[in-house]
């Protein structure tokens, strides 16, 4: 009887490098670079890259909690989080993942990467490469933006991370504007950075050209959505809008943010953000949170031509009210995942320390304990401690630089 001889069969090149390696946590995919010259150079690759992003079967986003303290902004801290598994409904300090003291708190993530400002230079940091880049500070233009005096407000700078998916291009949008009081208005100015292999990207100017477009004074954060970047920014003191910045053309628009109940004008910005919510670009608006247990969505309908919204509301499950009605501490928004749930952070730093999370898309409101934040937060002057908490999805793209 003859035996019969397998024959053990490679694994095609191509499908250990397109369809296996795609699947692969970003850790793994960094310790893989040192097997040889030819996966290092792949998994480096800008190909590779985007193909890594759109595998279907990609680990969930790793959530991420930003500490920064304003007396000290080199004690700023990005917590990596993992779900405690003995216990549910809590998430403990993963130390091994958590980023380095990158010393600014984190205003933007996307595609795997954080955007944040750090002294006066926007920085890009990708967690999974441990890539950090810094672009150069931005320079104004005196005879649009005067230099201060005691006579004027203080000035309000922004930048904002954006990425065009068909030129497959990072942007970074610089936002400044000023009220001069003497003069009774307002100036603003915008400038873009495209990021370029050899450091070879340059400020240039954006001219809105827009006839409804107007001078603002922009907010912090901000986001991008299919090639376009979002930040909302003060027209005059009872007037809001959304600005939106188009990567590719280099076109502005501007859309009046609507007044709550028809009259009222959202003033407190500490009551409202910018989420995306099924693909749209929305204001979430938390100011009847706590007295009525409701949140108002409002979404903008075709930003690019009717510029116009839809308002829905939200109202809190009867059980679940106890959680912000009543209840001593006070909640802000402060983060978003990619599946639709927003973060709620207390006021104030204490131990232990819990937040909430609520899922727009089934209406349900869940207390999460955070455990592993190191002491030293707890001590520290609350009114100093700003906190966000985000999910990243993982990247192993590295910036042209």
């Amino acid at each position: 009887m003859k035996r019969r001889i397998l024959q053990q069969r490679e694994i095609p090149n191509d499908v250990v490098m397109e369809e296996i390696l795609a699947r692969l946590p970003a850790k793994s995919l960094m310790r893989f670079k040192c097997v040889s010259k030819l996966w290092s150079s792949f998994i480096s690759s800008r190909y590779f890259s985007n193909r890594f992003l759109t595998v279907p079967t990609r680990p969930r986003p790793r959530i991420y909690m930003c500490l920064q303290n304003n007396n000290d902004y080199r004690d700023s801290v990005t917590l990596s989080l993992a779900p405690d598994t003995s216990y549910p409904n809590s998430f403990v300090v993963d130390h091994n993942l958590t980023s380095p003291r990158v010393g600014g708190y984190v205003l933007q993530n996307l595609h795997g990467f954080m955007c944040y400002c750090f002294m006066r230079k926007p920085k890009i940091y990708n967690p999974a490469t441990r890539q950090l880049v810094t672009i150069p500070a931005a320079i104004k233009s005196q005879n649009i933006i005067p230099a201060p005096t005691e006579e004027e407000a203080a000035k309000t700078c922004s930048y904002y991370f954006g990425y065009d998916p068909v030129m497959d291009q990072y942007n970074v949008l610089w936002s400044t504007g000023v009220y001069v009081k003497h003069l009774g208005e307002i100036r603003s100015e915008h400038l873009v950075f495209v990021l370029k292999a050899g450091g070879e990207g340059s400020w240039k100017k954006a001219s809105p050209t827009a006839p409804d477009f107007l001078p603002h004074i922009p907010a912090k954060r901000g986001m991008c959505i299919d090639g376009v970047i979002y930040y909302m920014g003060w027209t005059d003191s009872y007037n809001l809008a959304l600005v939106s910045f188009h990567i590719r053309s280099g076109d502005f628009k501007m859309i009046q943010v609507p007044r709550r109940d028809g009259d009222e004008v959202l003033l407190r910005m500490m009551n409202v953000s910018l989420i995306e919510y099924g693909g749209k670009v929305t204001i979430i608006d938390q100011t009847n949170l706590r007295e009525k247990g409701m949140l108002d969505l409002w979404a903008v309908e075709d930003a690019g031509t009717k510029k116009s919204w839809s308002r829905k509301t939200m109202v809190l499950q009867s059980s679940q009210l106890h959680l912000v009605i009543n209840n001593k501490t006070i909640y802000n928004m402060k983060g978003t995942t990619h599946n639709n749930k927003v973060f709620f952070i207390p006021e104030d730093m204490f131990s232990p320390f819990h937040i909430l999370s609520y899922d727009l898309g089934s209406n349900d409101m869940t207390k999460i304990e955070i455990k592993g934040i190191p002491d030293h937060w707890f001590s520290i002057d609350k009114s100093t401690i700003k906190v966000m908490l985000m999910d990243q999805s993982e990247s192993v793209v590295y910036l042209e630089t």
